[in-house]
């Protein structure tokens, strides 16, 4: 009689176990959202700002319109922050840093970054170039936008522009 007990609760841990399988949460199943992974398309957004960063006055609206137009298009947003004094011989290397690296579009803010990118423009004909506070483009592939109220969209609104001019 031992044994038939003892084959009872082996059969009930059996079809417990395999009832638990069957029904066992997989995968997306767990009520988690789906993990989010960033697809970057193959374009990237350089903001070239001055020693503070992104902590300097009137950047905060420029970097936010970055990182919104990214998240519309996929395109990779970074910045750089160019270290030393605030003269245009000083930002010129950051801004050719930026060209090497090949960034599609370089956002400046304030001069001298956006002195130094209207000069520059010219020689670099496949970047554009999104000068922020400049009042009127020296080249082609420069797009100045005016520092309003709507900073955040109109430099988002550059960005997208910039990115759907170049197919992605």
């Amino acid at each position: 009689m031992r044994r038939f007990w003892w084959a009872v609760v082996a059969g009930v841990i059996l079809v417990a176990g395999v009832a638990v399988l069957l029904w066992w949460p997989r995968g997306d199943d767990r009520g988690l959202p789906p993990a989010r992974a960033r697809v970057y398309a193959d374009y990237s957004a350089c903001l070239l700002t001055g020693p503070e960063g992104l902590a300097a006055p009137g950047v905060a609206p420029v970097w936010a319109g970055l990182q919104d137009a990214s998240g519309d298009t996929g395109t990779k947003a970074s910045y750089l922050a160019a270290a030393g004094p605030a003269t245009e011989a000083n930002y010129l290397p950051y801004l050719n840093s930026l060209a090497q690296r090949r960034c599609d579009v370089v956002l400046t803010v304030g001069e001298p970054g956006t002195a130094v990118a209207l000069a520059q423009a010219g020689t670099h004909p496949a970047i554009r170039f999104v000068a922020i506070g400049a009042a009127g483009g020296a080249a082609a592939n420069v797009s100045p936008v005016g520092v309003t109220e709507h900073l955040r969209a109109d430099v988002a609104d550059a960005v997208r522009e910039a990115a759907h001019a170049a197919g992605h």
